[in-house]
């Protein structure tokens, strides 16, 4: 049978670098599977997605080849292939949503009557009525991406490479997203190539994983097979929390089919009896109040208000998560909170210094703000020459701060690179470090560990850790609800223009169906469903028979 896509013996090379992006890749893909691609942030992933369509691949040495359908990927005759990027902002063209939806298909002739049939289809099955007249530029990321993928499905194709999708997208979101896919997948038999960090929800839908690394493919094969072989290797953080789980409970034993779903792993769960050992309840002392939003509100344009009355208040010390559905304030609230939009009312205080939005230079050192759209982040050429400007306009004299930064994010080898070169996870890592280099008082991060791969986030935590110790405050914005599980002392959700709920990550995590993490999904039928972590699930259930 000839594959749908066949990779033999790719190498390829970026313009004035020595190492390859990619050394000697073989893939074979099938018509109609679903493959996902995952690995560290720069392995490589984007890179090969770019090489699999011809209009967008990027330039250097390539040597080795990529058929479609028996047909060189550069020859005429290859099949029409979807493309949606990792960063939503790099595939929006028009103004404003309808112009977007029928840009592809005016620009390949077809009758407005036909057009206007695909589209409202298209509209009704994503159920995006509500944004066809909004601007373009008003839409959150996660609203985007799904923008993006409707766009991209009315041109019909029958591959469809996606990188990571769902890294804006909140978990209700997310899951349609995924469902949406499977559909196209089962139904319409397009044969789908995604790249994902975020693999809990994916890998168990997927036909054949492959991971990735530093250019090269590592493992590929079923899912259950691969993370298998993971588990006795440094790439074990990649594992998902569910097989995680069961491989932690006893590493000599046979721990039987590996589960992948929270079912599967609640029929795993079947075989054995577990002791659940008391949690110890940890008091964290917080300082005084840094922090404090007082009846904001905010709208854009003749818009219902986006935010309405909110309050908010943080501690010095404290790491403070904002959740919330695509599309509820998140990111304004936050651009409000570190100066960048005026509220119509309300008042924002640091330090009980109210904010005067009138570029006060004392608020930007002490208020460092990561926003979620990171490309106006950076206007030098080179990410050396960015770190270098802000050591100039900050004061900042000690070297060691920034070799320590290099160390801590691993992007050394990524001082001479053009930011817009980077990949999501590198450029991630590269704004952070500029942002840390200034040693503020506050830290506002919109969708921190967006584009991160696993080790990149368990070293991102690591550092928030040892900046909590330092008495900084962090606040940061986030989908992802495993993260924030792990590492917030307070977690917060913004909903109708406002913060409805606030508590203890145990506490507002439990019962949830969809913001709730992997682990407290498996355990919420147990006694004690208040198990957030595969940390905590492996720490507090001791094994004590096993019946394979």
């Amino acid at each position: 049978m000839v594959a749908n896509i066949e990779i033999k013996s790719l190498s390829f090379t970026y313009p004035d670098t020595e190492a390859p992006a990619l050394s000697d890749i073989n893939v074979r893909i099938q018509k109609g599977q679903f493959i996902v691609l995952f690995g560290a942030s720069g392995s490589g992933k984007s890179t090969l997605l770019r090489l699999l369509k011809k209009e967008i691949q990027p330039y250097g040495k390539v040597t080795g080849e990529i058929k479609v359908n028996g047909v060189n990927v550069d020859q005429e005759g290859t099949p029409a292939i979807g493309y949606v990027f990792q960063d939503p902002e790099n595939q929006v063209v028009a103004d404003e949503v309808l112009h977007e939806l029928v840009f592809g298909l005016e620009n390949i002739g077809m009758k407005t009557n036909e057009m206007r049939n695909k589209v409202a289809e298209m509209v009704h099955f994503f159920g995006i009525e509500s944004l066809l007249h909004r601007k373009t530029h008003e839409l959150s990321g996660g609203q985007k991406q799904q923008v993006n993928l409707a766009s991209v499905l009315l041109m019909q194709p029958s591959i469809l490479l996606l990188d990571e999708p769902t890294a804006q997208l909140d978990p209700v979101s997310a899951k349609e997203f995924l469902n949406i896919l499977v559909q196209l997948n089962e139904e319409f038999g397009i044969t789908i190539v995604l790249a994902e960090h975020r693999l809990d929800e994916v890998i168990s839908i997927a036909d054949k994983v492959v991971m990735m690394d530093k250019g090269k493919i590592v493992e590929q094969g079923h899912a259950k097979s691969v993370l298998s072989q993971l588990w006795n290797t440094s790439n074990r953080p990649f594992i998902p929390s569910i097989p995680a789980f069961a491989l932690s409970v006893d590493e000599q034993e046979e721990v039987g089919e590996l589960p992948l779903t929270v079912k599967d792993g609640r029929s795993w769960l079947d075989h054995f009896t577990f002791t659940f050992q008391t949690k110890n309840q940890l008091v964290q002392p917080l300082g005084e109040e840094i922090l404090k939003a007082k009846n904001l509100h905010y709208q854009y344009s003749k818009e219902s208000m986006v935010l309405k009355d909110l309050n908010l208040s943080l501690r010095k010390g404290e790491v403070y998560a904002l959740l919330g559905g695509n599309g509820t304030g998140k990111s304004t609230l936050l651009k409000i909170l570190a100066g960048v939009l005026k509220p119509l009312h309300g008042k924002v205080y640091l330090n009980q210094k109210v904010q005067s939005y009138k570029g006060d230079f004392d608020w930007v050192r002490k208020v460092g703000y990561l926003p979620q759209n990171l490309k106006p982040f950076f206007i030098q050429d080179s990410v050396e020459l960015e770190l270098q400007a802000t050591r100039v306009q900050f004061g900042i004299t000690d070297p060691a701060r920034l070799e320590q930064l290099l160390e801590i994010f691993d992007i050394a080898h990524l001082l001479y690179r053009h930011p817009y070169d980077l990949s999501g996870g590198e450029l991630q890592k590269a704004a952070l470090a500029c942002l840390l280099l200034r040693e503020p008082e506050l830290l506002i991060l919109d969708e921190p560990t967006k584009g991160l791969d696993a080790v990149s986030k368990e070293h991102l935590a690591a550092l928030l850790t040892e900046l909590r110790k330092q008495n900084i405050t962090i606040l940061f914005s986030t989908h992802d609800v495993e993260f924030a599980a792990r590492y917030a002392t307070r977690c917060g959700m913004l909903f109708q223009g406002q913060i409805t709920a606030e508590d203890e990550p145990t506490k507002f995590f439990a019962g949830n169906f969809f913001y709730t993490t992997m682990i407290q999904r498996l355990f919420r039928h147990e006694k004690d469903n208040l198990i957030l972590t595969l940390e905590e699930a492996v720490t507090r259930c001791v094994q004590n028979e096993v019946s394979y």
